[in-house]
């Protein structure tokens, strides 16, 4: 009879964590729920921090104020990869558009970004559309925001469900954005619910609802070009679509690119901003008083607001040109970098007491904020998402000065979506 072993299988030894195991993930549900606490603490362990994008996807976090601000000026962090001397390896942008999931036909008018190219093509692409958004021209539009204001406020109590509450983000913020930013492009109402889907599409991160509106939101903003290069309007589609400056021109697809980044950024992020600044000041009533009894302070309020709770948590990602050294950091050419805004925002070595919401703060200090980016990627609707906000908070305040909403601060309901803070739900008011 054979005699049984008694040596047990030999246990496979225990993984031993790596490095990229430790390394902060950009897309960690936990970070993305909390970034200013999140990559706050990410600050104060070095400005410039190993992290990861996706699990092949490695990454620089620049952190703290005065890097950030350096690394958004630095031409040497490009945003386009093919833009890197000798580049030969993958886009790093490509496991995020993976996700996406995009049809190949209609992916191609999402690569051109002006926020994804670097000079001249940036400066040419920019250049088609500075016009629409000079400072007197936005300044010129004030009269019609508050009336777009007047008008949503004054239907409210129509639009009421559960009984007595109204959700501010749907029937104030999004369509007061919404309606502003269409009428400066040229976008008719019958065509906004494309541009409304496909930003409701991107919220679910759904890649199949994803590939269905992205096909219909190119197509639309298409017809509306092809609209204009026969019957021309004076507004950004007709110029876009007249494309009779030698200084900018743009093919077919930059300009549908255009319109779509001009159209998606200046409606979503503004509604953002105005939802995040309603939130914020139902959360710090001591806040809202000093707006309601001096509402000359409303700019520098909104000013606050972009620092303290503005739309975005970082830049697009930049690449190093050539080998750069940073806080004693070497980036090698090729390297991914990003630039996080909401951690140089609430920098301690740059603003007072950073955390806490002031709406009198110092003009110099607030002006600091860099939540609208800085150097040649500064945003281009940054004047128009300024006066947008300060006329609908402003125009709230004076309708609903106690800002009656019907759920407690901390109780507001927030989605977590990789590359902007949590979103709020919803901002139901007691009307």
């Amino acid at each position: 009879m054979e005699t049984p072993t008694t040596d047990a299988p030999t246990a496979p030894a225990p993984r031993q964590p790596s490095p990229a195991d430790r390394d902060p993930r950009l897309l960690d549900p936990g970070l993305l729920a909390d970034p200013a606490g999140g990559f706050g603490r990410m600050r104060e362990q070095g400005s410039v921090v190993r992290g990861w994008l996706t699990d092949r996807q490695p990454v620089w976090v620049i952190t703290r104020y005065a890097d950030v601000c350096a690394g958004l000026r630095d031409p040497r962090f490009v945003s386009n990869p093919a833009s890197v001397p000798g580049h030969t390896g993958e886009d790093p942008r490509k496991p995020l558009l993976d996700m996406l999931n995009l049809p190949a036909d209609v992916l191609k008018y999402f690569m051109v970004s002006a926020l994804d190219i670097d000079p001249p093509d940036h400066t040419r692409l920019r250049g088609a559309v500075a016009r629409a958004f000079t400072g007197r021209r936005i300044q010129a539009l004030r009269p019609r925001i508050a009336e777009v204001a007047a008008a949503l406020l004054a239907g409210l109590p129509g639009k009421r469900s559960g009984g007595s509450t109204v959700d501010l983000i749907e029937e104030y913020a999004y369509p007061l954005a919404l309606t502003v930013v269409c009428e400066l492009v040229g976008v008719p109402e019958a065509h906004r619910a494309s541009f409304r889907r496909w930003g409701d599409d991107i919220l679910t991160m759904d890649p199949a609802r994803l590939r269905t509106s992205s096909v219909e939101v190119v197509e639309t903003v298409r017809l509306l070009l092809d609209e204009r290069r026969t019957d021309p309007t004076e507004d950004l589609l007709g110029t876009l679509a007249a494309n009779d400056d030698p200084r900018f021109p743009l093919d077919e697809v930059e300009q549908v690119a255009m319109v779509l980044n001009v159209v998606m950024a200046g409606y979503d992020n503004t509604a953002q901003l105005i939802a995040n600044g309603i939130a914020a000041l139902h959360a710090h009533p001591g806040e809202r008083l000093r707006l309601v009894a001096d509402p000359a302070l409303l700019p520098g309020a909104v000013e606050e607001f972009v620092r303290w709770c503005g739309p975005d948590i970082m830049v697009r990602m930049r690449v190093a040109a050539e080998d750069v050294e940073l806080d004693g950091t070497k980036i090698r050419k090729g390297d991914a970098v990003q630039l996080v805004l909401v951690s140089a925002n609430r920098d301690p070595r740059q603003f007072a007491d950073p955390d806490r919401l002031d709406v009198c703060r110092p003009a110099d200090a607030v002006g600091g904020h860099i939540g609208f980016g800085l150097g040649i990627h500064y945003c281009i609707g940054a004047s128009l998402a300024r006066v947008q906000c300060e006329i609908a908070v402003g125009a709230l305040l004076d309708r609903y000065p106690e800002l009656p909403l019907a759920v407690p601060a901390a109780d507001l309901e927030r989605t977590v979506i990789p590359g902007t803070p949590p979103r709020l739900k919803q901002l139901p008011l007691s009307v």
